[in-house]
């Protein structure tokens, strides 16, 4: 990316045995967040301290969302967030930190 990460996540997968994603991801991974309710939204993913993630595990990584400007104050330390690839959920995001001063929200 040509910008610095919007934050930075625990990003867990769901185990392949409970319908998660069927191999390893590594960086430049490109699932959607459900950032709100009603409203997904794509990413970009660099893993921070490892080469790859398999399922059922977890690690830590900067993440870079497509159209920040679109749901400002929308993030906190500690937020959940479902990971998706189209309706299928893949695991989970939970914030560490805000970088991107559009998308920290007052109070999580």
């Amino acid at each position: 990316m040509n910008r610095s990460p919007d934050a930075e996540v625990i990003l867990r997968l769901i185990p392949t045995a409970e319908g998660g994603k069927g191999r390893n991801i590594l960086s430049g991974y490109r699932p959607n967040y459900a950032i709100q309710e009603n409203y997904l939204t794509s990413t970009n993913h660099e893993l921070i301290e490892a080469s790859e993630l398999a399922t059922g595990s977890e690690a830590r990584a900067n993440v870079w969302f497509i159209t920040p400007e679109v749901y400002p104050h929308t993030l906190w330390p500690g937020r959940e967030i479902t990971v998706s690839e189209g309706s299928r959920v893949v695991g989970t995001a939970v914030v560490l930190r805000v970088f991107n001063p559009i998308l920290a929200a007052e109070n999580g």
